[in-house]
Parts: C-alpha cells; sequence; structure tokens
C-alpha cells in the first residue's frame, strides 16, 4: 500500500472519529452525506477490483456483511436525544470502538487474502467503500429512531413547529 494510501486512511478514520464524538443534529435528508463522502473518496483512490475467484468473493461477502452488522449495531447504540425542539444524535465510546475494530478487521481480512493467496488486489478504495456502507445503515438507523422523537426531514423545516 503506498504511503499516500495510508496518509489518506488515517485522515478519514481520524476524521470520522472526531464526527462521532460531536454532537450533531439529527436531519433526515442529510444523513448519508458522510457515506457518500466516504464512497466518493474510495472510488477516487481507487484499490478496488472485482474479485478474482469464488474464496475472494467469499472474503467481500463477509467484508459487506461485518459493514453491515457493525453498522446496525452503531445505529443502535449511537446516543439520541431531544433537546429545544432538534434531536441530537452522539457516539458513544462503543460506537467509536466498534467503528475501529472493524477498520482493524478489514485491514486483517485484506492481510490474509494476501499472504493465503486469494486476493492480492484489495485496498484502501475497498476499505473506504465497506466503511460507507457501515456508515448508511448507521445512519438509517439512527433516522428511524430519531423520527419519532421530531427529527426533522430536512435542515428546512422549522424547528419547534408541529407537523
Amino acid at each position: 500500500m503506498p504511503a499516500s494510501s495510508l496518509v489518506i486512511i488515517l485522515a478519514m478514520v481520524g476524521y470520522a472519529v472526531y464526527k462521532q464524538s460531536q454532537r450533531h443534529e439529527v436531519v433526515g435528508s442529510s444523513r448519508f452525506r458522510l457515506a457518500i463522502i466516504y464512497g466518493v473518496v474510495g472510488i477516487a483512490i481507487g484499490g478496488y477490483h472485482v474479485p478474482p475467484n469464488g474464496l475472494a468473493w467469499l472474503f467481500l461477502g463477509l467484508s459487506v456483511a461485518l459493514s453491515v452488522v457493525v453498522g446496525l449495531a452503531r445505529g443502535r447504540y449511537t446516543r439520541i436525544w431531544a433537546e429545544g425542539g432538534s434531536v441530537y444524535a452522539q457516539g458513544t465510546a462503543l460506537t467509536i470502538g466498534l467503528f475501529l475494530g472493524m477498520v482493524v478487521v478489514k485491514f486483517a481480512l485484506g492481510t490474509v487474502a494476501y499472504f493465503a493467496g486469494i486476493s492480492d488486489s484489495g485496498g484502501i478504495g475497498e476499505v473506504l467503500l465497506m466503511i460507507a456502507v457501515m456508515v448508511a445503515f448507521q445512519a438509517e438507523l439512527v433516522w428511524r429512531r430519531a423520527q419519532p422523537l421530531g427529527a426533522r426531514e430536512s435542515s428546512k423545516d422549522v424547528v419547534g413547529v408541529a407537523r
């Protein structure tokens, strides 16, 4: 992996941890913003290739499944509350730990696939795409949990006005 890719992944992981630790308003129309950012950067960086064999497809499937499961767990354990007519969310030590653990497992899966001769085509772009999948599932679950508390669909909605 080139040093530039390592710097990018470290910056993206640092940014994600920072964003998770900050309180933010839950707004439906922007819930997938972070997932889109990760997906676009993952595609722009490249490093994703079609798996060359059945075992590589299995590894990819496991990676996607892990992203979905971790995303749902993070969505379930993200702290959500209503305050002043808005609904807010903030990551917890558990959700941040799940995120960091998933990144480590993604790199471990790639390393195992490489040294076992299963696939040598995985890269940083693939890791970022898997993070995008996780963040998208988390965002959707947080949104669904926030709706009954009165979360706004759009940033143009007026805070505190009954719908």
